[in-house]
């Protein structure tokens, strides 16, 4: 995992160290929320039913409380997906690895990252500063 340096109250994307370390920590959060989305197929798995009796409540829907699950995930997802292709254009998917996988750099240049060091950081301190007027 990289150092990610706040910017400084002299940059244009300035954000306070709590604010900036409140979105850092929301995008680490993105793999996260894609595997819950996977994982949140089915509402019938975690019922247990017994051959004698069934047992109802209708105070509970276990379908509705999942759609409201996958909801807020997508809206999720889409928030970060959305701020980083304001940002970066068809070239997003480079700053989603970066910003919420932690991958540094170098790593993104060794799988072709296809620019320069200067315009990936300003564009993720762009991401971040956009991100966090969103959240």
């Amino acid at each position: 995992m990289t150092t990610i340096r706040a910017p400084q109250p002299t940059s244009k994307y300035y954000l306070p160290k709590e604010v900036f370390l409140t979105t850092i920590h929301y995008c680490r959060q993105y793999p996260l929320w894609i595997d819950e989305l996977e994982a949140l197929t089915d509402s019938n798995k975690g019922i247990a039913y017994d051959k004698d009796k069934v047992q109802s409540s209708s105070d509970y829907d276990s379908t509705s409380e999942l759609a409201m699950k996958r909801l807020a995930m997508s809206v999720k997802i889409d928030l970060v997906r959305s701020m980083a292709k304001l940002v970066a254009g068809h070239q997003y998917r480079w700053l989603i690895q970066g910003c919420c996988y932690g991958k540094p750099y170098f790593v993104l240049k060794q799988d072709g990252i296809p620019c320069g060091k200067n315009l990936y950081y300003s564009w993720r301190r762009r991401f971040y500063y956009e991100l966090s007027q969103r959240i």
